[in-house]
């Protein structure tokens, strides 16, 4: 899995996990969808990599799902 096919993926979900109005709601939403990308992908990073990869690669697509799900890393996950 690489840093941009992660990126892309979220950029992509960001507006669904925004719809969902919750934070809960947005965190579920995002799981499962995370699931299901690394499934489909192979590899399943855990929240450490997750964000060393989106703060080199997409900075503003993570600092807004973080928001939309009301975490501060995606270690928290």
């Amino acid at each position: 899995m690489s840093a941009a096919a992660l990126c892309d993926y979220l950029r992509g979900e960001l507006p669904k996990v925004k719809a969902v109005g919750s934070e809960v709601g947005a965190m579920a939403q995002l799981t499962v969808g995370l699931a299901n990308f690394f499934s489909e992908n192979g590899k399943v990073a855990n929240g450490s990599v997750m964000d060393e990869l989106t703060t080199k690669e997409c900075p503003d697509v993570r600092t807004e799902t973080l928001k939309a799900i009301g975490m501060a890393s995606f270690a928290e996950l």
